[in-house]
């Protein structure tokens, strides 16, 4: 039987109760549309889908609370993140010839980017809702059973696939961070 997802914002996503929900081009409007994806045992359980649509309906929130996190880490460096994320930004930085990174960035002086500047370039580029299992480490024992958001961060995903994931409780609370690709 198939429901709708009770989204006041994208009312016509449609799902089946133990389905995933994957859309790859949700705003395709915008110049990088986003993923959305919920996981099959999410979409058995009506909170958690209510929940899902919540985050998919705050997203803009949701993206600056993580920015918001994400530019608390870069400017301490005791933060155990700290590293990660610097990483993350030499990487490109560093591994990216000069014209790609005039272009992925949009400005003709990448280098003059301060770390905090570079968070706000970062794009959405997924968000996502499941169980923490297997996404989490494993300081994160009692969220590895319950709901978790997961926000895939780029810059533009046509010159890059590197990733920084931001991973929220089922309330919104960000959890932790991690560099994919």
């Amino acid at each position: 039987m198939t429901k709708q997802l009770p989204s006041t914002k994208f009312p016509g996503i449609e799902y089946t109760s133990g389905n995933k929900i994957w859309i790859d081009s949700l705003m395709p409007d915008h110049k990088i549309p986003f993923y959305f994806h919920v996981s099959e045992k999410i979409t058995q359980n009506e909170a958690a889908i209510t929940c899902a649509a919540h985050a998919l309906d705050h997203m803009d929130e949701l993206v600056n609370k993580a920015r918001a996190h994400l530019k608390d880490i870069i400017q301490s460096k005791k933060d155990p993140d700290y590293k990660l994320l610097h990483d993350f930004f030499g990487f490109h930085l560093l591994e990216m010839d000069e014209e790609t990174l005039k272009e992925m960035l949009g400005t003709e002086q990448p280098e003059t980017l301060s770390e905090p500047e570079m968070v706000d370039l970062l794009m959405l580029n997924s968000l996502g809702s499941g169980l923490g299992e297997g996404w989490l480490g494993s300081n994160f024992e009692k969220e590895q059973k319950e709901q978790i958001f997961i926000m895939d961060f780029t810059f533009n995903p046509e010159y890059t696939d590197q990733l920084i994931v931001v991973y929220l409780d089922a309330n919104e609370n960000i959890l932790t961070i991690s560099h994919e690709s």
